[in-house]
């Protein structure tokens, strides 16, 4: 028998073509691994603002990576801490699986701020912004303050949730431990009903009382959504004057589920030059689909993602509630019958993430 083949040997003799595609496979291995790294732990922290507008105080939810270890945090939809044991905690609050006030970990950081609905929170969200989080992001997500209005409408609504978005990216860019993490071209906004409207105001639609008065002399099917809030909503869209500039150029792509589009004529709309993703609910009898999420994918770009959740009510994108408060909820923890929220939610968080890692690449 001759003597073995040492690997130098067996190199020599390869041909070299071979030599080339194994390199290639290794190299594209080790990129596809770097690419396919685990999901961060995320960290949970609070912070607290002010409202240029009003002066009123309001709190702001943060979700980012970290290398700390997670554990339970309950809290309430005001983002208050449970005091009680966790048994009962489980029961009456939300739960999260967080490192609660831990460190960032290192690295280049997107940032996506979250805009809940009329009278929501963003603990709402939370789903949403720990996936986004554990993929690379600081969520951000205000806890958008009524002052004397309702959350439906009026200046309140109007002008002071685009502008409380402003003023979280601001807050968050000059904060001492994120703030340097963040590239500055990578920021999102995520928004649901009324958030829908505050997300697309910020990415440059200006917004008219006019044209969402004019929306309900227009469409009187739509009975629901026009009498949302009662007459004193009515009243307030039909005294506000004109709306003053609230557009945020450094948004660059945004996401809508089940958003207010009505506020906006389709030439506002049609001033939209960043990405766009809309969800629309099928059984949705509050923001009717064809006079919002569909109407607004027509005016959009073409290249505007429109995804219509079959089955799916007005209320379905929030995370589900525990269940000692689906009673005091009411509709907003209540789906069509037969529809599944939490396997909606694990599927669009996970379009949700690539939707901005595709929009908002990494530099």
């Amino acid at each position: 028998m001759g003597r073995g083949t040492t690997s130098s040997e067996s190199m020599r003799n390869t041909d070299p073509r071979c030599a080339a595609l194994v390199l290639l496979a290794l190299l594209l291995g080790a990129a596809l691994t770097t690419e396919a790294a685990p999901p961060s732990n995320v960290a949970y922290r609070r912070i607290d603002l002010q409202d240029a507008a009003t002066g009123e105080l309001f709190p702001g939810a943060l979700w980012y990576p970290t290398r700390a270890a997670p554990a339970p945090l309950f809290l309430t939809d005001s983002l208050s801490g449970c005091g009680l044991p966790a048994m009962l905690c489980r029961v009456i609050a939300f739960e999260m699986q967080v490192a609660n006030n831990a460190p960032p970990a290192g690295g280049k950081l997107g940032l996506i701020v979250i805009s809940h609905g009329a009278g929501g929170s963003p603990i709402n969200h939370r789903d949403l912004a720990m996936a986004l989080a554990s993929h690379g992001y600081v969520v951000a997500a205000p806890k958008h303050p009524r002052g004397k209005d309702n959350d439906i409408s009026g200046v309140g609504v109007w002008v002071g949730r685009p502008r409380q978005v402003s003023r979280l990216i601001d807050a968050v860019l000059e904060d001492a431990q994120l703030g340097s993490h963040i590239q500055r071209e990578r920021i999102g906004v995520v928004g649901h009903s009324n958030g829908g409207y505050t997300a697309l105001a910020v990415a440059g639609a200006k917004p008219s009382p006019a044209a969402s008065v004019a929306h309900c002399r227009q469409h009187p099917d739509d009975s629901r959504f026009c009498a949302y809030g009662g007459a004193a909503t009515r009243e307030a869209t039909r005294k506000l004057g004109d709306i003053p500039e609230v557009r945020d150029p450094r948004v660059r792509a945004v996401v809508l589920m089940a958003p207010n589009t009505a506020p906006f004529t389709d030439e506002a709309l049609a001033q939209v030059a960043v990405p766009v993703r809309v969800y629309g609910a099928e059984r949705d009898d509050l923001t009717l689909v064809r006079y919002h999420a569909q109407r607004l994918a027509k005016s959009l770009p073409p290249q505007t993602e429109y995804v219509l959740v079959p089955g799916a009510g007005h209320f379905s994108f929030i995370a589900r509630y525990p269940w000692g408060l689906k009673i005091v909820a009411g509709e907003a923890a209540r789906d069509p019958e037969g529809f599944d929220r939490d396997a909606m939610h694990e599927r669009m968080n996970r379009e949700i993430v690539d939707f901005f890692d595709r929009k908002l690449p990494a530099g």
